[in-house]
Parts: structure tokens; sequence; C-alpha cells
């Protein structure tokens, strides 16, 4: 596969390539890296592909890989350049593949049975047995992103078990999440996302960018791209672990917006503990953790006070009915609680309670039995660093 890689290569250095554009060859912390890429120009206009981007740094041999859509024979993508990013010259390798995201795979109906551990003693081994007959069924799945739900429909599996979810386009990362439409039976799903597995490129071309150092005639004849991993006598970096703020902290600044950013707001941590998940229920653990607010039921209606005054509550930050809000533990990321007045608007002068939901990269623990997680495209303007 290198050798052929290396030919292709060979072949489009040698043929004039318009399609590919990019805004500079030198770029410095703080500038934006654009590019785009029209695949009719070459007669490689394909409705639906991929252009993987591979970033090599030419002295170090540290590698980034990102990916983008191929929609309709053309791809675009920015990043912007982190002044943390060693100055040096870096390889650009576009390479488009013919393989898109999509998710296929197959169900099996098993039993689950306790079985006994000979080391400890203890009924703690989970033994599967494949169980006789069709599988045929109808299946729910969900895509839920970081800004909530992003697509929702039924797919039908064959009577062997075989299931193929359509192309989908998504940024970052995703949950995918399976209903399955007879619950009393159990199931092992095997999934394949041919986006992940290997590729032979049908357009391949290495650009060299100068970053955070002057435009200069470098020599980069050393350089050659392999496909396989970092090119040979490349440096092997040494893991360096960072202590950065902590997960609650990171959800606040990309997801709570000012308003709710009240200084005397008491926030309810269910990312970086899991206290939460030991309780029975948000109002529960909204009764231990919240003095002064009370929260009573009445038969199926619920009903909160805060100092004579009713407590209001926001769901993902829409204004919401207490007695509408079903949300299990595991699915909360936050909850912010401000005492009256909370001063979130006009239209709320009593207490107030925000509870922010998990998105696709904070999952820790999967709402259903049937839960994954599905790496997307490389999603807006990125932060390169």
């Amino acid at each position: 596969m290198i050798k052929l890689l290396f030919c292709l290569s060979a072949l489009f250095h040698q043929i004039p390539d318009t399609s590919l554009k990019l805004n500079g060859r030198s770029f410095n912390a703080g500038d934006s890296l654009i590019f785009s890429w029209n695949g009719h120009l070459i007669h490689k206009g394909y409705p639906l592909a991929t252009m993987h981007l591979w970033i090599d740094n030419v002295e170090t041999g540290q590698r980034w890989k990102l990916r983008y859509p191929i929609i309709n024979g053309e791809a675009e993508g920015a990043m912007a350049i982190s002044d943390s990013l060693p100055a040096g010259t870096y390889a650009f390798n576009f390479l488009g593949a013919e393989n898109f995201l999509e998710i296929y795979g197959k169900m099996r109906k098993v039993k689950l049975k306790l079985a006994l551990n000979h080391e400890t003693k203890k009924m703690d081994t989970i033994a599967v047995y494949d169980q006789p007959g069709p599988v045929g069924m109808e299946m729910g799945y969900t895509f839920v992103g970081r800004q909530g739900v992003l697509y929702d429909s039924v797919l039908r599996v064959g009577n062997d078990g075989s299931f193929k979810i359509p192309a989908i386009v998504f940024g970052d990362t995703a949950r995918l999440v399976f209903t399955p439409e007879k619950e009393k039976s159990d199931y092992l799903i095997d999934m394949i996302t041919p986006l992940d597995t290997a590729f032979t490129p049908f357009y391949v071309k290495t650009v060299f960018i100068q970053i955070n150092k002057p435009e200069e005639k470098v020599d980069t004849t050393p350089y050659s791209f392999n496909i396989a991993g970092n090119y040979p006598n490349s440096i092997t970096l040494e893991e360096v672990k960072i202590s950065g703020p902590s997960k609650a902290k990171k959800f606040e600044k990309e997801y709570v917006s000012p308003q709710f950013r009240s200084m005397n707001a008491r926030t309810l941590n269910a990312l970086d503990n899991d206290d939460l998940m030991h309780t029975n229920s948000i109002w529960d653990y909204l009764r231990a953790n919240s003095p002064g607010m009370m929260i009573s039921n009445s038969g199926w209606q619920r009903s909160a006070m805060w100092r004579g005054q009713k407590v209001s509550f926001f769901l993902d930050e829409v204004l919401t009915d207490i007695n509408a809000i079903n949300v299990q533990p595991m699915d909360v990321a936050l909850i912010k609680v401000y005492p009256p007045p909370s001063m979130i608007s006009s239209q709320v002068p009593g207490g107030a309670v925000a509870i922010y939901t998990k998105r696709g990269g904070e999952h820790s623990g999967p709402p259903s039995k049937y839960n994954y997680v599905v790496m997307g495209y490389t999603q807006g303007e990125i932060l390169w660093k």
C-alpha cells in the first residue's frame, strides 16, 4: 500500500492541481488557515466521500489527524493557529477517500446469566448464550451530540441481525443509542464504521506550511509521507500530563450562557463526582443539597418553594414546568441553584434551578445499555495546538 501511495503522490505532483486552495503558506499565532478542495476540477466529483488531513511536524514527527466530509465533490476546513504551537515546518497531507461516515453491523439475540468465578468464589462472571431464531425487528436509533439530539429515526434489522444506518454528517463525537423493539430480550450489537478503517486514497497532495516563523526556503526533501505512521527517524514524544480545569468548569465555559453565570449560584457538579448517581432521583438530590428550598409531591404533581416564593426551573436554559422534567441522574451534567432573588430575568422573581444535561462527549455512563460513542468529522473552525 505504501509503494502505491508514493506512486500516486508522484503522479499528482506531476499533474497541475488546481483543485486544492489554501489562503497562504506561512502563518502566525492567531491566524486562521483555510483550505478548500473542488474534486470536479480533477474529475473526482464524488457526491459523498471524505478528505483526510494528516499534519506532520517535519522536525519532530508529531502527527495530527483530521477529517472533513466531501459533499457534492467539494470539501473545506479552517483552523485557528494557537500560540502554543511550536514554530516550524509542517507537512499538510491531504488524502481523499471514497468511504464516508456510515454505520452498519449485526445484532445477536443472547441470554445473559451470572456464572460462578472459581477464583473469587462469587457469581460475578457474565455468561453469554446465543439464542436461536430470527432477529428481525424494527429498532429505534438516536444520535445525541453536544447540543442535544441530532437525529432520531427507526431502522429495520434483518432476520440475520444485520442492519445499516444511512450516511450522516455530524461534527466532533456523538452518542448513538439503540432502542430495540423487543425489550424483553438481550442483544449484543457489533458495529462497523468504515471511516475508521484502512483506506486507499484516490487523491494525495502534500503542502508544506510555515508556522510562527518567517517564510523561508526549507529543505523538505528528507520528508516522505507514510500512511502507516510517522516517517523514519521521527522523534517519539514523551507523554506529558497536564492538569487542566475540571470537567464542570469546561462544561460551564462551553454551555452556560452569561445570563446563568450568576455569582450567587451554587453549582452541583455531576461531572467530576458521582454523588448524584447514587441517589434515586434529581429531586432527592436537590432536597439534600439545597437548604431552604422545599420540594413537595401531591399525587402526580410536584412543586418547589423557597422563602415563600415559587421556584422556577430551567432545562438546558429553557424555562420548563417542574412536572415536565423527567431527567435521570446519569444524564445530568450540572445543576445550578439560585437562591431568591435569582436575578435571571424579570419573569423569575424567586429562586431558580437550572439543570444541564450531558452532551455527547460528557457521558460517562450510558443512559441505555445499547449506547455507543461514534467519532464524526472535524467540526467548524478548530483551534490547532
